[in-house]
């Protein structure tokens, strides 16, 4: 409540109730006269609940300066939100994640930003605290699958892969023939990230497990081996045998030495 004075007359014009000291923007036609009839049902008495339906998502700090008890615990941060508001939210968030999966099936879920965007939310934060099973949060985005499923036409062509290359594990079909099958880029690159393919560098893929059944043979090379060594054994080429050995390297599963001769370290997985 507050008191309107006339300083010059040292008078007291008259009183006032405060119901609203953050008004949300007027925006829209009408939104007026609908936030007129909003105001219409208060009393100027701070309420929290009353608050957060009004205003779908606020901070707790802003409710306390405007003198409202904040009793509720947050949903991502400081920001509280109605409940009912943040049910629907979760209801548009899977429908989103769902449309973009459509919209882009390639891609490893929504960017977080764009749901935020999309959800018209002031904070990614909001977005991650919406994730719930069956959806997933990961490397900042949202999916709803278990990171297995492949587009009809990527299984397809990985099948294909398997069926020309499952006798021969370290040979490599050449980029043509990946072009023939339809696995660009962004293909390899879902097929990969589903753990249907082993990228060993653009345009090199090998089936998965192809690391482990390479330890398994090198193991049995005299050590160290060279990389004249190893690409025989493994029946390959040195387009495969180079990228394989640098990634067996990294894995910790070889190691390389001063002369370039390698040894294997561990033992295959």
């Amino acid at each position: 409540r507050a008191l309107l004075r006339d300083p010059g007359r040292h008078h007291v014009a008259g009183g006032v109730t405060v119901l609203d000291e953050d008004p949300p923007p007027l925006r829209r036609r009408g939104a007026a006269a609908s936030r007129a009839k909003v105001l219409a049902e208060l009393d100027g008495r701070p309420d929290l609940a009353g608050e957060l339906r009004r205003r779908a998502l606020a901070r707790a700090g802003e409710l306390t300066r405007m003198g409202v008890t904040v009793t509720a615990p947050p949903v991502a941060g400081d920001w509280l939100a109605d409940p009912e508001h943040w049910r629907r939210l979760g209801v548009r968030l899977t429908e989103e994640v769902t449309r973009y999966a459509r919209e882009h099936p390639l891609e490893p879920g929504v960017p977080v930003d764009v749901l935020r965007q999309r959800l018209d939310l002031p904070d990614r934060a909001l977005v991650e605290a919406l994730v719930r099973p069956p959806l997933r949060l990961r490397a900042g985005r949202v999916t709803a699958t278990a990171g297995d499923a492949l587009p009809e036409p990527v299984a397809r062509a990985v099948n294909r892969v398997r069926a020309e290359y499952g006798d021969r594990p370290f040979q490599a079909p050449e980029a043509h023939r990946l072009a023939d099958l339809g696995l660009g880029p962004r293909e390899i690159g879902a097929a990969v990230r589903a753990g249907a393919l082993l990228k060993l560098a653009d345009n090199v893929v090998l089936l998965p497990g192809a690391l482990d059944d390479a330890v398994r043979v090198l193991a049995r090379l005299p050590q160290p081996f060279t990389l004249s060594a190893a690409r025989q054994a493994l029946d390959t080429t040195r387009r495969v045998a180079v990228p394989l050995l640098e990634l067996l390297d990294r894995r910790g599963a070889t190691r390389r030495l001063p002369d370039d001769a390698r040894e294997v370290v561990a033992p295959p997985g």
